[in-house]
């Protein structure tokens, strides 16, 4: 069989094994994988000592997110620019509903705002608050391949909380129809009331934002969604989980047998709320806050031992001008991180390098279970024959260290610089089309493709 081109001598990766072979990519699909695969294409790429695996997935992002009065800075295409420079070939963003549009109408508004993506997208479809008369729009929304739906427990300052009652009835409804609910965790009674206390003490500085949402708010309204979740018999994902007293809620809920699975941030494994404390603190702002050591201890402990599921970034970046006139204002500075570019050499620094998680364990956090939770695989996710030649070749000796200037994402603040992290990309490629090489971005606005998903259960 004669290939479009080769990746040769590089050790394949999957969330399964690991092994030396060769990729032959043929009309944009992995067509072989073996050995001396090279002399069957006048075209190869060297992947000698670096690690061959499929293309990484964020599943939490949020591109030209309307909040807080401004946007997130990255728009779909400087987002996605930036993903592929850290080895990423897939996201899932948000849809970002009006008042007045219906569910179907927001994602296909969302799909025009995405149009100019240089990777492969798709979305949850944000519903603030349900009732059974969301069902034909649910029905519909999945026809068109968004089979996720994202809720909130808190924020209801700002409408968008989903109230115990109807988050029951979602869990049921959309889970019966084979689409999954995607939570937001936290009490909005006890964060509304400690926000409002604070306020009136003029407790107002970024150091009192972990204060104002401590890790119970978190632990509870997970410990209610899982409840909620098995007595309507379906299924939830847990978004970015922060605390380690969520993950004794969630060991219960799968010791349990509940039908759910969780994701964290990179953030919340590195991260600590004495950044509240420097000179930016308020640059750190993001929700759920930075937690304490013992947190991400025990997140690190969670997603080694199959607890915590995927690692995403809830990428949601602001430049300084942004987030500065809010410096001493945590009440009302946009909340969000930059994460998008970093995510796979920081969990590969920090995880792989570091002896914490195994290199397949890598794998299935960044690629594998993401693909699997929403929908994906095995076209994503794997680098199995006949499938979408999504591939990302790692090298793990390629450092950088951190900084913005470093980066191509749109802001001009990053949590972690000064980090120098190895594991970046040598070859980045999404349906067998070459989109990195060397640092050099070769893709192009619109080169993505937006992704129907399937169904669960």
């Amino acid at each position: 069989m004669y290939f479009d081109y080769v990746i040769s001598n590089g050790e394949i990766v999957t969330g399964s094994g690991r092994f030396t072979a060769d990729v032959g990519v043929r009309d944009g699909k992995i067509a072989a994988i073996g050995s001396s695969l090279a002399g069957d294409s006048d075209r190869t790429y060297d992947a000698s000592g670096c690690y061959v695996t499929p293309g990484f997935i964020d599943g939490h992002t949020h591109m030209g997110l309307p909040v807080a009065g401004t946007r997130s800075s990255d728009d779909f295409f400087t987002g996605g620019r930036s993903g592929v420079h850290g080895g990423v070939t897939t996201i899932i963003d948000f849809t970002t509903p009006e008042p007045d549009q219906s569910i179907t109408q927001a994602i296909e508004s969302r799909k025009k705002y995405a149009s100019n993506c240089p990777i492969d997208h798709s979305f949850h479809a944000t519903l603030y608050g349900f009732d059974k008369l969301n069902l034909k729009e649910v029905e519909s929304a999945i026809d068109l391949g968004v089979t996720s739906f994202k809720f909130f427990t808190a924020y209801s300052e700002s409408n968008r909380r989903t109230d115990d009652g109807q988050l029951l009835d979602a869990i049921e409804t959309i889970s019966d129809l084979g689409g999954k609910p995607m939570v937001h965790c936290e009490n909005d009674e006890i964060i509304s009331r400690k926000r409002r206390k604070l306020k009136e003490e003029g407790k107002v500085s970024i150091k009192y934002h972990p204060v104002s949402r401590p890790d119970y708010s978190e632990s509870s309204a997970v410990n209610d969604v899982i409840e909620l979740t098995e007595i309507a018999g379906g299924y939830v994902h847990l978004a970015h989980i922060s605390t380690k007293r969520s993950l004794t809620d969630i060991a219960e809920g799968v010791a349990e047998g509940v039908n759910m699975t969780a994701e964290t941030c990179p953030q919340y494994l590195l991260l600590t709320e004495e950044c509240y404390g420097e000179a930016d603190g308020h640059r750190y702002s993001a929700t759920p806050p930075l937690r304490r050591v013992q947190d991400n201890q025990a997140l690190w402990v969670a997603i080694e031992d199959g607890l915590i599921n995927s690692v995403a970034t809830d990428h949601c970046p602001f430049k300084n001008e942004q987030k500065d006139p809010y410096k001493d204002d945590f009440l009302n500075i946009p909340q969000g991180l930059p994460g998008i570019e970093t995510l796979v050499s920081l969990l590969f620094t920090e995880g792989v390098e570091n002896g914490r998680i195994s290199l397949t364990r890598f794998v299935e956090l960044l690629s594998v279970n993401p693909a699997r939770i929403f929908g994906l695989y095995p076209e994503k996710g794997s680098l199995q024959i006949g499938t979408d030649a999504d591939i990302t070749v790692v090298d793990p000796n390629l450092e950088k260290e951190i900084t913005p200037e470093n980066l191509h994402m749109n802001t001009d603040f990053n949590p972690y610089k000064g980090y120098i992290t190895s594991g970046w990309p040598r070859f980045v490629f999404l349906h067998g089309e070459l989109l990195l090489e060397e640092n050099q971005f070769l893709g192009s606005e619109g080169s993505g493709n937006f992704l129907p998903r399937n169904t669960f259960g």
